[in-house]
Formats: C-alpha cells, sequence, structure tokens
C-alpha cells in the first residue's frame, strides 16, 4: 500500500469516471475515535452546478471516501458512489407510526380491564 499525506492531497483536482470536473480537495474530515477518512471537502468547479450534490454550510462539496476509484496526478470519483441529494431523496422511507386511539372492531370482545 502507497502512503500519501494528507497534506499532498491539498488542492489536487478531483474528476468523476464520467469526466465531470468537481472541483478540488480543501480538506478531510473523519472519525476522531478510528482516524478513519469519511469524506473529502472540495471547493466546487465554478461551472459546476452543486444544487443536486451534498454540501456543507459553506456550499463545500462533501464526497465520501468511498467514492474515492483512484488517487494520482487527479482523484477519480466513482459517479455511481456520488453522494447527490436526488440519491437521500430516494432512499426509502419508513412507514409512518400510528398515533393515537385505536378503535375497537365489531364482533371482537372487550378488554379486561
Amino acid at each position: 500500500m502507497v502512503k500519501i499525506r494528507a497534506s499532498r492531497l491539498r488542492d489536487v483536482e478531483l474528476i468523476t469516471d464520467t469526466g465531470i470536473r468537481l472541483g478540488w480537495v480543501y480538506d478531510l474530515s473523519f472519525d476522531e475515535e478510528t482516524g478513519e477518512i469519511l469524506v473529502i471537502v472540495a471547493e466546487p468547479d465554478e461551472d459546476l452546478d452543486t444544487s443536486e450534490f451534498v454540501t456543507d454550510h459553506e456550499g463545500l462539496l462533501l464526497i465520501p471516501v468511498s467514492a474515492v476509484k483512484s488517487i494520482g496526478e487527479v482523484i477519480i470519483i466513482d459517479s455511481g458512489k456520488l453522494a447527490v441529494k436526488s440519491k437521500l431523496r430516494a432512499l426509502p422511507k419508513r412507514a409512518p407510526v400510528q398515533r393515537g386511539r385505536i378503535e375497537r372492531k365489531e364482533g371482537l370482545p372487550k378488554p379486561e380491564s
């Protein structure tokens, strides 16, 4: 395994495997307990419409590390694993929990008090 210093990744270009220029590495977000890198924080390309991408409060792209295909002169991102808002909306919703009074059906015995 080749080891790369995080500082060397700063300003490396991010491109999807379909050729879309996403932007440049700005920072990394990691789990404090395990040290695992979770997300690449990227400054988006000026021509990129970020409305469909997951971003932070500053408008920086949040790219899951699991989407990284390769790291070299550029970082190649698997577009199928890229976190986009439309995928998050498509996640199945849990059935709503029924709240309130449950009515007894006709013919059923009354519960004992």
